[in-house]
């Protein structure tokens, strides 16, 4: 057995090849939703996805946290420099396209200040997808399965409620179970630190 954050995914001897099989869930409720028509994705733990991976993920959350804070500082600065300017150029001349770039830029920075909550990066879902070995959509009823792979240790991957999840599972000549859950899953940065 695997044990994940609360998931565990089991390993039964069968055949000489390896197997994943599970269903994604949307709620982690006693009767929890399954999620139909979804793509799963499936990424080696090979030392290229590793780097790539750990390089976009920070070395620690409170660092991250530290230099989110400094940057979301850095830009309302910026958006109020450009504030100032903008009103001084409308000031001297009642509008036009200066006064127009000076304010798109000022709500440029605001926007990106507001955005800036603390939480490490996601992955893009486009790196996802060149990263990924195997790609399948869950069917009608919200299971996927991927088979033929060789023992390893692999990392399931999945959209859930606008935030991408991961489950990372080790294979044996066997089929293994991992079901996804939010609470059974974790977010990248998690993962990417413990690879």
């Amino acid at each position: 057995m695997f044990a994940v954050g609360g998931a565990v995914a089991t390993i039964a001897i069968t055949a000489c090849s390896g197997s994943i099989e599970g269903t994604v869930y949307g709620t982690d409720e006693t009767s929890p939703t399954r999620v139909t028509g979804h793509q799963v994705f499936l990424l080696s733990t090979a030392n290229e996805v590793t780097s790539v991976l750990k390089s976009i993920c920070p070395a620690s959350t409170a660092d991250w946290a530290d230099r989110s804070r400094s940057e979301r500082t850095r830009f309302e600065s910026l958006a109020t420099a450009y504030g100032d300017s903008a009103r001084d150029e409308f000031a001297l001349r009642h509008g036009g396209r200066r006064w127009t770039a000076l304010v798109r830029a000022m709500n440029t920075y605001r926007d990106s200040s507001a955005k800036m909550d603390g939480r490490p990066p996601a992955i893009p879902a486009d790196l996802i997808e060149k990263l990924a070995t195997n790609r399948v959509s869950t069917d009608d009823a919200g299971p996927y399965a991927f088979s033929d792979l060789a023992p390893g240790e692999y990392l399931i991957v999945t959209d859930l409620h606008d935030e991408v999840r991961w489950l990372p599972v080790r294979v044996s000549h066997a089929k293994g179970t991992a079901d996804i859950t939010p609470r059974g899953s974790r977010s990248s940065c998690d993962v990417a630190r413990q690879l």
